[in-house]
């Protein structure tokens, strides 16, 4: 899993034992910052929506926001094309109202304009699911560890699950229970209320304009 990733791989206390679930958080970062061409820091990154951008420091965070499509290009300058038939957001097949977009270096299938939206505040996780088809998104709404409402793009994955967390901390102490914690998280989204089927739905047309009313003739 994740072969085709460059992923940051987070060992828990008890790896050892062969039984232990892995522990692992997905990425596909830039390798250089698209602003100084350093190596980029791991830590640092801007979420727009060409998905995330890496950098070497802070300082580099508003030139990218000044200009996305630049940096964008500028970081993934190679675009790998996918023909997915399964949306990644919802995991139901593509159909007659798809959306293609790009994060960072792929561009991919959605099944409506919907799901753009979701996939593109959604980034990380949406790569997951595209890159890790075989993946289960948990789905939980409230983090294992906190207790309380999960943040956007992150997460963690325990043994082929992606589980949601409240903040990026909370992945250490994953790690000291991920089997437990994974369970935790299992019957959270258990006692959600059951979402609702996803219908993909027309991206809406734009309003046709409307000729200018005819200006009044002025009089000799």
């Amino acid at each position: 899993m994740f072969r085709s990733l460059t992923t940051l791989l987070l060992l828990s206390a008890t790896a050892a034992a062969q039984d232990a679930p892995r522990v692992e958080v997905p990425l596909t970062p830039n390798a250089s910052c698209p602003i100084m061409g350093k190596k980029v820091s791991l830590p640092l990154f801007v979420d727009t929506e060409l998905g995330r951008i890496w950098v070497c420091c802070k300082p580099c965070f508003k030139k990218i926001l000044a200009n996305v499509p630049k940096a964008h290009q500028t970081a993934y300058p190679t675009i790998t094309e996918h023909g997915n038939a399964v949306c990644p957001v919802t995991g139901t097949p593509v159909g007659e109202h798809a959306e293609t977009i790009t994060l960072q270096s792929h561009r991919f299938r959605v099944c409506c304009e919907e799901c753009a939206a979701a996939a593109r505040a959604h980034s990380q996780v949406t790569l997951a699911r595209l890159l890790g088809p075989k993946l289960t998104d948990v789905g939980n709404t409230t983090c294992p560890v906190r207790g309380t409402t999960v943040a956007a793009n992150t997460f963690v994955v325990v043994d082929d699950h992606i589980v949601h967390l409240a903040d990026s901390k909370a992945i250490a102490e994953i790690q000291l229970e991920p089997a437990a914690l994974l369970q935790k998280a299992k019957q959270i989204a258990a006692a959600q209320p059951p979402k609702p089927p996803h219908v993909p739905k027309a991206k809406p047309q734009p309003k046709p304009t409307e000729p200018a009313p005819p200006k009044d003739k002025e009089l000799p």
